[in-house]
C-alpha cells in the first residue's frame, strides 16, 4: 500500500471512530483519546492526522456529508419521477446503522453550525446540494405531469427536506414515537399527497 493510501485509509480509520464516539458520548464529552481508542490507534497518530479536536470534528462533518452525496449521486434519475425523489429522500433518513450514527453526529453539530463559520458553511453547501437537486427532479416531475402545473417546485423542494429532516430530529430525539420502519411511511405518505401518480 503506498504511503498515500495508508494516509487516506488512517483519516477514514480515524473519521468512523469519530463518528461512533460522538453519536455514543454526544459532542462535548468527545476527547481524542476517546477517538484514538475506537480506532484502535495512538492519541499521537490521530493528532499526525488531525491537529486538534475542532480539525477532527470538522473533518467528520465533512465526511458525513460527502457521504450522504455519494448516495444521492449512485441514484439514478429515472421515471416515474416520484420513485426517484422518494430514493433521494430515503437517502437522508437514518434506515441503518450507518446513517443512523451520521444522523446522531450530525445532530450533536448544529449548535457548532450556529457560531462556527466554517462548519455553517459546509453545512449550507450540502444542504443548497440537496434542495436543488430535489428542485430539479420535482420540475422534471411538474413537466411530464406527475405533479400538478400550479406546483411550485422550489417551495415543494423546501418542504419536503424540512419535512424529512424533522422526522429524522424527531426518530433521534422520540425513537418511540418515530421508530425506523415508520419514517419510510411517512415519506410515502407525504409524496402520495405531492404527487399525481403513484
Amino acid at each position: 500500500m503506498t504511503r498515500h493510501a495508508d494516509a487516506a485509509t488512517r483519516r477514514s480509520q480515524i473519521t468512523d471512530a469519530l463518528l461512533g464516539v460522538v453519536a455514543d458520548l454526544g459532542l462535548q464529552r468527545t476527547t481524542l483519546t476517546d477517538v484514538a481508542t475506537r480506532a484502535g490507534v495512538s492519541v499521537g497518530m490521530v493528532q499526525r492526522y488531525f491537529r486538534n479536536k475542532d480539525e477532527l470534528l470538522r473533518f467528520g462533518i465533512a465526511h458525513v456529508f460527502e457521504r450522504a452525496e455519494q448516495r444521492v449521486l449512485a441514484i439514478e434519475p429515472a421515471r416515474p419521477l416520484r420513485n426517484y425523489v422518494g430514493a433521494l429522500m430515503r437517502t437522508v433518513l437514518p434506515l441503518d446503522a450507518e446513517r443512523e450514527r451520521e444522523l446522531r453526529f450530525w445532530l450533536n453539530f448544529l449548535h457548532v453550525a450556529l457560531t462556527d463559520t466554517e462548519t455553517s458553511a459546509t453545512h449550507e453547501r450540502a444542504t443548497a446540494g440537496l434542495l436543488d437537486g430535489v428542485t430539479r427532479a420535482l420540475s422534471a416531475a411538474r413537466q411530464h405531469g406527475e405533479l400538478a402545473r400550479e406546483t411550485d417546485p422550489v417551495a415543494e423542494a423546501s418542504a419536503l427536506v424540512a419535512f424529512v429532516d424533522g422526522l429524522c430530529l424527531h426518530h433521534a430525539l422520540a425513537p418511540a414515537a418515530f421508530p425506523t420502519r415508520s419514517l419510510e411511511e411517512a415519506l410515502e405518505t407525504y409524496l402520495d399527497r405531492l404527487f399525481l401518480i403513484r
